[in-house]
């Protein structure tokens, strides 16, 4: 097999080697692209198929490298992260036969076998639907629907481990590229980033309609960028019209999931333009969101209600007033608190009262929303009870 591969890559070489663009017809050429397409395919097929064998030598161990995907990076020249996926994806296909037919005959790029193997590593029994995605529909919604079928597949607990393994790696970087333009890059959670998507678009809309009233016109993507400027250095040369929010976040969720508490079969929760998140996610952002409930029974949607659940603003007063700190004992937070229903869950009890209400930091919430502690008691007598304490207290009723 050594053998076979080695004269093809030898024959590939010695036609690059000669070949010469300007000596072929320009349909001779767009037939040479597709062909190398179709090869680039089944080169990134082998390397895939052999990356999780390859990464049981010692090979990468004797060139001195740390990890077999730094190995594997060096010799493609890829990114590391790309080399992981690759021997992640590897890995899996013993499992998904069908995606590896599939990548085998080249009807896989790598970056498609990568998304199909991940999410049916988690629900084999989506790996059909998910190659008819692939060979059929664009990139984007094969990512969509991959983070979909992942959702679906994963309990509570690893949901809300997904989300906190997500947060615990966040990150913002900025560096300069060739061009000496500066750049950033950010890792996120999917909530956080579409605040940051609502504020940007908001005050991009309105560049945009004051440029169109001067004649100036720009690529949405430069409204964007400046719109990013304008918001985090305070400049404020476009005043935001009054009218609509900032801030506002569509989240959809199925009725059933909001109620239990995580997503079950088909059900979703999902952040639109974003991609799913999970349940406890959704409640806690509902205090500050515009969220649209989705009522479906199998495939058919029965209902739609739009619930605007802004905590009104007397009771918002009354409540700052009340709770001027994080109300759990011995934090002593005033920045940036939060609104916790603590009494009833909104998606249960369906009002907001500020006897339901009570402002925690984000620490607290956080451990509220997805540690598994729970905030009892009432204003001046509070309590955070970790999981163990919870739990030994609902055993005992």
């Amino acid at each position: 097999m050594s053998a076979v591969t080695a004269r093809a890559v030898e024959q590939l070489r010695r036609f690059l080697a000669v070949a010469d663009p300007r000596t072929v017809t320009t349909a001779q050429a767009a037939a040479l692209v597709e062909a190398f397409v179709e090869l680039e395919r089944l080169a990134a097929a082998g390397k895939i198929l052999f990356a999780a064998r390859a990464a049981e030598s010692n090979v990468w161990a004797d060139a001195g490298h740390r990890t077999a995907s730094s190995w594997l990076a060096d010799v493609a020249g890829s990114s590391l992260r790309d080399a992981v996926s690759a021997i992640e994806t590897s890995r899996r296909l013993e499992e998904l036969p069908g995606t590896s037919d599939a990548l085998r005959s080249g009807g896989l790029s790598a970056a498609q076998a990568n998304h199909v193997a991940q999410a049916a590593g988690k629900d084999p029994t989506a790996e059909r639907e998910l190659l008819e995605v692939a060979t059929t529909e664009s990139m984007r919604t094969l990512k969509e629907h991959a983070r979909r079928v992942m959702a679906q597949a994963s309990s509570k607990e690893e949901e809300i481990a997904r989300y906190r393994a997500i947060h615990d790696r966040r990150y913002l970087r900025h560096y300069t590229d060739s061009d000496g333009a500066f750049r950033l890059e950010a890792r996120l959670t999917p909530d956080a980033g579409a605040r940051i998507l609502s504020a940007v678009q908001a005050k991009a809309d309105a560049l945009f309609q004051e440029a169109r009233k001067s004649g100036d016109r720009q690529r949405p993507e430069a409204y964007g960028a400046d719109a990013l400027v304008e918001l985090l250095s305070g400049s404020h040369r476009v005043r935001q019209p009054s009218t609509g929010r900032t801030d506002s976040v569509v989240i959809r969720v199925d009725a059933e999931a909001l109620r239990r508490g995580w997503v079950e079969g088909a059900e979703r929760c999902e952040i639109a333009g974003v991609g799913p998140v999970p349940v406890a996610t959704a409640r806690r952002l509902m205090p500050d969101a515009f969220v649209k409930l989705v009522i479906r029974e199998g495939v058919d949607v029965l209902n739609v209600c739009h619930i605007g659940r802004g905590i009104p603003a007397h009771v918002q007063s009354a409540l700052e007033e009340r709770d001027p700190a994080c109300v759990v004992p011995g934090c002593d937070v005033t920045a940036g608190l939060e609104s916790h229903h603590y009494k009833e869950d909104y998606a249960v009890c369906g009002t907001t009262r500020l006897s339901d209400l009570a402002r925690v930091c984000a620490h607290h919430h956080d451990l509220v929303t997805y540690g598994g502690y729970e905030l009892t008691g009432r204003p001046g007598a509070w309590q955070l009870l970790p999981p163990a304490e919870r739990f030994a207290f609902d055993d005992t009723g």
